[in-house]
């Protein structure tokens, strides 16, 4: 699966704004020691994620990344990552049953 199938599939499901997915993912976002700032703003369907690592490693965004998805997650998942030179970034979509889902943008640097 690539980006633009993810996207287009996207379009096909629920992803209009909830407080609840914003809430708990800032919520995470706190918790995490790793984490030297971030932001997190909705805009045309998705959440937008900037994520500032104290140490920028692709094992470390991985990291974040595989414990936010535990964290937020519905019933269905995907993900596509696209590994950059002083970045990564992950589109994640998640979707319940009822085709109620959120989509998020996220780079890690």
């Amino acid at each position: 699966m690539n980006k633009d199938i993810l996207l287009k599939l996207s379009k096909t499901l629920n992803t209009e704004y909830e407080i609840g997915i914003w809430s708990e993912t800032t919520d995470f976002f706190e918790r995490q020691n790793s984490i030297a700032d971030f932001s997190v703003n909705y805009n045309d369907n998705q959440f937008n994620v900037a994520i500032k690592l104290k140490e920028f490693s692709l094992n470390g965004a991985k990291t974040i990344f595989a414990l936010l998805v535990r964290f937020v997650e519905y019933q269905s998942t995907f993900y596509v990552r696209e590994d950059k030179e002083n970045s990564v970034e992950y589109y994640l979509l998640s979707s319940t049953d009822n085709k109620k889902a959120f989509l998020f943008h996220i780079v890690f640097q």
